[in-house]
């Protein structure tokens, strides 16, 4: 991922992990959010 900060350009390394959807914990702005649970291998 490319990003920039005040000029300054550079490239993110995000590690990915896989999730799946969990319990819902709450409401924000009429979307449901869920727990993300780490699937394990």
């Amino acid at each position: 991922m490319k990003l920039s900060y005040r000029g300054i350009k550079y490239e993110a390394q995000v590690p990915t992990v896989a999730t799946t959807s969990g319990s819902v914990i709450g409401k924000y702005r009429g979307v449901e959010l869920h727990t993300q649970v780490k699937q394990e291998r």
